[in-house]
């Protein structure tokens, strides 16, 4: 056969030698199969394996990786080499643009239709050669891991990346080469401040037990900080105030969890409080005495927890509320802002047992048990405050309502000479509705 026949002229012997090869019997095999193997390719259904298997025998794919003796196959862990062939393939088709067939040949219809399968061969050859599926190392391979438990952690922490990232603080910035210059070098400068830390709890112990409080110890070595000068940040010393993006909260405040990291502070890891970023000296102030305990920002407890709860600061201003405003408990009497195994901070296991440290008639055990209160007190009081006497939720009869319906007493619940809707309402006969342990008190009247 010429060797420009169908393929055009002047190609170098390795072209001619795959010309041959495509003319005959192996193309027409090669036009049906190619498509439906690149489409498998990318699809991947074609396996590593049996891909190298079919390439090391005779056959369509064979001849087709190692057709001009210039495609090697990739190494077998790879699992995209039947790909690489048929996408080294693809470009080479490509580029190459097929010459009208000569007048001589035009009268064969077969060669026609060969000229037509090549032509929409080499447009899904062209098509194929734009498109690259996603690499194999990017996909979730079990192979690659001991068990299902350790790819699902794996998997986890990829997802978990830029979720944390986010919750974090900018990096904080690269340590400073320092080391520690003593307290004296530090009066120097922050004379005022040193007379201000004297009066706080940490500034008396510091008297009785020299060097436990001085200034390095919490800011860090101050060489670099004098030489420069000084100034806030300035040497890479710790200044914990919140503007101050250069640390974040988690580092500041291992700085007072090397000594408060026992009693109250067990559980800070992982509460509340500590996910929500907040720094130990965004309740607490060092330097200066505030509050008679704690070492807190303002003088009065709540007020400090009240930065933030401000829809707390409202309700204890309602008609019926704890005596927090009037000093007799604070926030810290039943919850604890520094981590707690139960809801809502508190420091007992459940709202009950942090009701019945005061109200301890209410515990029982009782012969006759009202299930809701049994099952929390916060079922029908709002324990900050509320407009409705006791701390209900709501006033009486609606409260007991929503369980107890009024057709076991007649009348019209909403007219105002009904007895379960005067004074005390349900209360007025159901006095013990906390439990009752009378033998008759099975409906909490006695």
């Amino acid at each position: 056969m010429s060797t420009s026949d169908n393929f055009g002229t002047g190609r170098d012997p390795e072209s001619r030698y795959a010309t041959a090869y495509v003319d005959g019997p192996v193309r027409k095999g090669l036009l049906l199969t190619l498509p439906r193997l690149a489409l498998a390719a990318v699809l991947g259904f074609v396996q590593p394996t049996p891909a190298i298997e079919a390439a090391s025998g005779q056959g369509v794919y064979a001849g087709l990786v190692d057709l001009d003796n210039s495609v090697r196959l990739p190494p077998q862990d790879q699992v995209d080499d039947a790909y690489s062939a048929l996408a080294s393939y693809a470009r080479r088709i490509a580029a190459e643009v097929p010459q009208p067939a000569r007048a001589e040949n035009a009268g064969s219809s077969g060669l026609q239709s060969d000229d037509q399968a090549y032509s929409a061969l080499r447009d899904f050859a062209q098509r194929l050669g734009t498109v690259r599926p996603e690499p194999a190392r990017s996909q979730t391979k079990l192979a690659s891991d001991d068990s299902i438990l350790d790819m699902l952690q794996d998997r986890f922490k990829q997802d978990s990346a830029p979720q944390d990232s986010l919750r974090r603080a900018p990096p904080s910035s690269p340590p400073v080469d320092a080391y520690i210059v003593g307290a004296k070098v530090c009066l120097t400068c922050h004379a005022t401040q040193a007379a201000a830390f004297e009066k706080t709890l940490m500034g008396k112990i510091g008297k009785t037990q020299p060097g436990k409080f001085d200034c390095e110890n919490c800011h860090g070595p101050g060489s670099a900080h004098v030489k420069a000068g000084g100034g806030r940040g300035v040497g890479g010393i710790t200044s914990f105030r919140p503007e101050d993006q250069s640390r974040t909260a988690e580092e500041n405040n291992a700085v007072c969890l090397t000594c408060h990291q026992k009693g109250n502070r067990t559980l800070w890891s992982g509460s509340a409080h500590e996910t929500r970023g907040l720094m130990c000296t965004s309740c607490h102030t060092v330097m200066q005495s505030v509050s008679r305990r704690a070492q807190l920002k303002t003088e009065f407890e709540p007020d400090t927890c009240f930065q933030c709860h401000k829809n707390k600061r409202a309700e204890m201003w309602r008609t019926s509320h704890m005596p927090v405003r009037e000093g007799k408990i604070v926030c810290s009497t039943c919850h604890n802002p520094h981590g707690s195994y139960s809801e809502s901070l508190l420091k007992t296991a459940t709202i009950n047992d942090t009701c019945y440290k005061c109200h301890a008639e209410k515990r029982g055990p009782f012969l006759w048990e009202h299930a809701p209160v049994r099952e929390s007190c916060v079922n029908c009081h709002d324990p900050h405050g509320s407009i409705n006497d006791a701390l209900l939720k709501i006033s009486r009869p609606r409260l007991c309502q929503q369980c107890h319906t009024v057709a076991d007493h007649g009348g019209n619940p909403t007219s105002k000479t009904a007895i379960y809707a005067l004074n005390r309402s349900c209360s007025n006969c159901h006095v013990k509705i906390h439990g009752s342990n009378s033998p008759a008190g099975s409906q909490l009247v006695r």
